[in-house]
């Protein structure tokens, strides 16, 4: 692969589609030429360039990843208007826009919070933290409580492109890999300086938005190194400024205001043959503000988030086929939180603390072929490793005082095989092409649990123009830190309260935290076509069924009222009609503040007829099936121009069940969870300096199940616009000079009004509509 053909292609991707897998309009990106080097893997021997190439979803060199491998580019995610990673994501149609986001609002359960203003992927709707994020192939530390990862925190000007494999990896990567993994690919030769800016506001008010970047680097004989820092600052967008949110307080924040500095390095150097270091680091400081509440009382949120994280690495060959590697990370997220509440008349009451994140991991492996099959080369890649997780908690207020700070250790072994059975040397008819991939991990946490996570794929071609793929996966995800050790509560009151007893009965209630958690586990998967025509150049075609079975999810199991709860047989297995002392005990000695007794008698163990715990327990089983498809064309007309389309949908059921008495909920469909259907389509068309994109963006409808009323809220389409003309043309990715319009919304498409289930929850789905509306943005790019 020259690097002229490489240049060439980056030159012709497309970059309307921020959706798009892999990125549009290339006839040969660099992900897509990666998985042209992997099919070649049979052909002929591994030769030294496409040997170094590893892709999300393998730890082989070479290997073609059994499954979907979406990619999103930097000129795709720029020529739409973005300016970071989080809102890129957010338009990925196998992402939910839940979990901690910016703009969430209250109303959508524990699950959708935004704590800090952070961006964490959450695919299929399974939470940010069953996403494995990661930065050029290492983990990065978790961030507040949902221990997801702010993916906002790394320069867009920086980043090469996204690689999302949607599919549970726990077998390559462990815990936190059951909806899929996240992977943020940095720039590794880039050479100069390139500035941009950008600025731009909402047309309903609000979001007055300012950014600017800029990136530096050079390349010598024996390494390189990058840098880049990002600004940006955004101001909020206030209820009294959208219609649809007049029932709230007008000062509440819908959308924070935001002020964010994001800096990361990345170089390597070549220490002698064979041996090559390298590094990659990050900063990140970003405060934001959001506000709500009723006229009796204002509450005012001003979290600021600092992250870091350094990831040293050395490769080394050990001998002429095979390669090492020794990688280390060390980085902490921490944020603060500061809560005022402020009543109408009377002084007001600040509540503070934070979370403190922080991760140590070392890991050592190696790959090389251990044999020669007709087809080719037989892989494998072996590695060893440790990592722990700390979490130090602190809440101070006037009526509560808490703390925590615990680790979670781990240690790991893993091994992929790679076995291509047929390929171009040995074809026949029927049989392009046939590999098989087996994996295993190993993971002990001390005190928790060991497991064995195992993975084996297929891939199929009967011709060139035509591949199937499946996959068969194990995946887990160890209980949170916060889940485990937020302090739970013990209360007693009297059974009559809840007609569940008379006289001296009481009801004792547990919530809270809960030590003894197992960690959450998974089984999936897909199956799959990859079809490219030779007769209809730059025609692609791909469709992937997945099937994930989700169970031990940890949940606080009963929700809704108590009496209802003690009188419904389908809760029978979680409520404890005649409960051991020493079970009574163990929650007490456990609890925040002992025992809270509202009962006016002193407590006797006797007495109590109900045990109600609702502490964290794993006994949730969810079930996600879906669809994937997406179908593309390009073509280059000549005369320095060029036509793309591309289309990306997503079809998605999900249901829960907390035990197997109660009745299935579905969740894809309904309001704050992830819709079953969406979609993303685009066209793009290049002229000369010109550059022009559409997108359109829809989300299927919705319904309302919170309320007596059931509400059906209609489907949602919205439709961006980009236009970019280079004034001086560049030599490669980044253009001379450069003036952008993009707008996003082009309509002004609005959230459907919702019932609110308390005086300041958000009147609409805060998780799949935004209320920034139709957004105009000016920029400029300058290649120095």
């Amino acid at each position: 692969m020259s690097s002229t053909i490489r240049t060439l292609s980056v030159l012709l991707t497309g970059a309307a589609f921020a959706g798009a897998a892999p990125p549009l309009f290339a006839q040969d990106s660099p992900g897509e030429q990666a998985q042209d080097d992997a099919a070649e893997v049979g052909d002929t021997a591994l030769d030294e360039e496409s040997s170094a190439i590893v892709v999300t979803g393998t730890r082989i060199r070479g290997a073609r990843v059994v499954g979907e491998v979406i990619e999103l580019d930097r000129e795709t995610i720029v020529e739409t208007g973005q300016v970071d990673l989080g809102e890129a994501i957010r338009n990925l149609p196998q992402n939910f826009s839940g979990g901690q986001n910016p703009g969430v609002g209250s109303g959508g359960g524990i699950g959708n919070e935004n704590v800090n203003s952070a961006s964490s992927p959450n695919l299929r709707g399974l939470g940010p933290d069953a996403t494995l994020t990661l930065l050029n192939g290492h983990r990065l530390p978790y961030n507040s409580a949902s221990q997801g990862v702010d993916i906002s925190a790394i320069p867009l000007a920086i980043v090469d492109r996204l690689e999302v494999v949607p599919d549970g990896a726990s077998a390559l990567y462990g815990s936190d890999a059951v909806g899929g993994v996240v992977n943020v690919i940095l720039r590794r030769d880039f050479e100069g300086v390139t500035t941009s800016a950008q600025i731009g506001a909402s047309t309903d008010g609000g979001n007055f938005r300012q950014q600017a970047d800029i990136v530096a680097g050079t390349i010598w004989n024996s390494g390189g190194f990058v840098f880049a820092y990002d600004f940006a600052n955004n101001s909020g967008i206030e209820a009294r400024e959208r219609a649809y949110a007049g029932s709230l307080l007008p000062e509440t924040l819908l959308y924070p205001s935001n002020r964010r500095h994001a800096v990361t390095f990345s170089a390597h150097q070549s220490l002698s043959e064979g041996v090559e270091a390298n590094l990659d680091a990050l900063y990140s400081y970003r405060e934001s503000t959001t506000i709500d509440g009723t006229p009796a009382q204002r509450i005012r949120r001003e979290p600021d988030l600092e992250t870091f994280s350094v990831a040293p690495s050395l490769q080394f060959d050990l001998g002429p086929s095979w390669k090492a590697n020794l990688a280390g990370v060390f980085g902490r997220d921490r944020t603060r939180f500061q809560t005022s509440f402020i009543p109408e008349t009377g002084p007001a009451r600040v509540s503070t603390g934070s979370y403190l994140h922080q991760i140590t991991s070392l890991e050592m492996g190696a790959e090389g072929p251990v044999i020669t099959l007709p087809g080719g080369e037989t892989r494998l890649a072996v590695g060893i490793g440790f990592r722990n997780n700390r979490l130090e908690y602190s809440l101070e207020s006037a009526i509560l005082n808490a703390q925590f700070d615990a680790t979670q250790r781990a240690r790991f072994a893993y091994a992929e095989l790679y076995v291509p059975f047929v390929s171009g040397r040995n074809a026949v008819d029927g049989i392009e092409q046939l590999t098989l991939s087996a994996a295993v991990r190993y993971e002990d946490y001390p005190g928790l649990d060991q497991l064995a996570t195992p993975r084996l794929g297929i891939t199929y071609s009967p011709s060139g123009d035509l591949m199937f793929r499946a996959s068969w996966a194990r995946s887990f995800k160890a209980p949170t830190l916060f889940q485990q050790n937020i302090f739970s509560q013990a209360i007693l009151v009297p059974a009559a309260v809840f007609g569940a007893g008379t006289g001296s009965d009481t009801v004792f209630l547990s919530g809270g935290g809960n030590p003894n958690l197992r960690p959450e586990r998974a089984r999936s998967w897909t199956a799959g076509f990859e079809f490219q025509p030779a007769a209809v150049r730059g025609l692609t075609a791909s469709a992937t069924w997945y099937d994930i079975r989700y169970d031990n999810r940890v949940v606080a199991p009963i929700a809704g009222s108590i009496a209802a709860a003690i009188n419904n047989p389908g809760y029978a297995s979680l409520i404890d009609f005649s409960p051991d002392p020493a079970d009574l005990a163990e929650l007490i000695a456990g609890a925040q503040f002992g025992l809270e007794n509202f009962t006016g008698r002193p407590f006797d163990p006797a007495d109590v007829v109900v045990l109600f715990d609702n502490r964290n327990i794993n006994v949730a089983a969810w079930s996600v099936e879906g669809l994937d498809a997406r179908i593309a064309w390009n073509r280059d007309l000549g005369n320095d121009r060029s036509i793309g389309l591309d289309l990306n949908g997503s079809w998605l059921r999900s249901r829960q069940t907390i035990t197997s008495e109660l009745p299935e909920v579905q969740l894809a469909g309904t309001t704050f969870n992830p819709p079953r259907y969406r979609a993303r389509g685009a066209a793009r068309y290049r002229a000369g300096r010109l550059t022009a994109n559409a997108a359109v963006s829809y989300i299927g409808a919705l319904v309302d199940r919170r309320l007596a009323t059931v509400q059906r809220l209609s489907p949602s389409a919205t439709v961006d616009l980009g236009m970019h003309y280079a004034v001086i043309r560049g030599d490669d990715r980044d253009p001379g000079l450069e003036f952008s319009l993009t707008i996003q919304n082009l309509f002004n498409d609005k959230p459907d009004v919702i019932g609110q289930t308390g005086p300041n929850t958000t009147p609409y789905d805060s998780t799949n509509y935004s209320p920034i509306g139709r957004f105009i943005a000016f920029g400029v790019r300058r290649h120095w």
